[in-house]
Formats: structure tokens, sequence, C-alpha cells
């Protein structure tokens, strides 16, 4: 983030610890990013005009960073789905800044993870077929000058993990 960015400007990090409030907003957010504001003030104990404001500020705050739609892969034709692990040939900035401004964009792309260790990055795509999935490592990484090696994995079940805020019982 830019140091420069102010209070109530896009982008603006705030340190601020979360309230009881702020984590009732966000738990009822996450389980369902659709739900009306009136639902949402019902349901957290607040006024609507309360709720609307809390979570502009924590839209401010770059808390909550969008709401998305999630989609089953399979119903869309990408019912196959893989890690790909991926190292660069040479770690200088501008093969970094190549993969990273070309790669992530890519439509099967689901996912782009920076990583440490023996890969460099971890990628999730999606696809039709496992032949689709062999001519896009092919076509995408295999054949990039600035790729040394990919490891590809195929996923059976991917499980959501929680995107919510952290529990405080100390449970992992």
């Amino acid at each position: 983030m830019n140091g420069n960015v102010r209070p109530g400007k896009p982008g603006y990090l705030s340190h601020e610890p979360l309230d009881t409030i702020d984590e009732k907003l966000l738990a009822a957010l996450v389980a369902d990013a659709r739900i009306s504001n009136k639902q949402l003030a019902e349901l957290v104990g607040i006024a609507p005009s309360t709720a609307l404001m809390r979570t502009r500020a924590l839209t401010e705050r770059g808390i909550v960073q969008g709401y998305e739609a999630k989609l089953r892969l399979s119903a869309i034709g990408r019912s196959v789905q893989a890690l790909v692990a991926v190292r660069l040939r040479a770690h200088d900035r501008d093969q970094i800044d190549r993969f990273t401004s070309r790669v992530p964009q890519l439509p099967a792309v689901l996912s782009t993870f920076h990583t440490s260790g023996s890969v460099d990055y971890l990628l999730h795509i999606a696809v039709a077929t496992t032949e689709d999935l062999r001519d896009w490592v092919l076509d995408n990484l295999a054949t990039d000058p600035v790729v040394g090696h990919t490891e590809t994995t195929l996923v059976f079940e991917h499980i959501q993990g929680n995107h919510g805020p952290l529990p405080e019982t100390g449970e992992g």
C-alpha cells in the first residue's frame, strides 16, 4: 500500500482494531454477501443507517475488498482444476514483472500465489478437460522463456476455508 494514502481514500488500510460490531458485520457479510442492509442491521442489532455507515467504513479501511459471485466451475464448463507450481529461470525484476503482468490475467487462472520455497508461484487454474490443461501449460508456461520449470497437480476437490474474521477461541 502507498504510505501516502489518507483515511477515507480508496486503498487506505487502517490498523484500528475491529470491535464487536465490526466483527458481527464481517461475519454476516462473509456468510451472505447479498444480505440486504436492513437484514444486516437486524442480524447485528444496530440501526440500518449505522450498518450502512459501518460497512462503508470497513470498505474504506480496506478490510472489505469487494463482493463476488462464487460459480460452480463444472456448471460453466471448467470441471478440471489444477495447481501449477512455477519456478522462474531467473529472479530479476523484469522477468518477475513480465510473469506477474501476464499470467494472472489469463482466463483459466483462478488465483496466483507468489510463494517462498522451491517454487516461485502457485497457480490455481480451471479448464474444461485434461487435454485443455496440457495445452494450457504448454501454450502459456512451457513456451514462456521466463519459466524454468512447472509441476502440475490435479485437484480432486476444493474445500473452501474460512474467509471471515479469525476466531478468538484459539482454534487452528
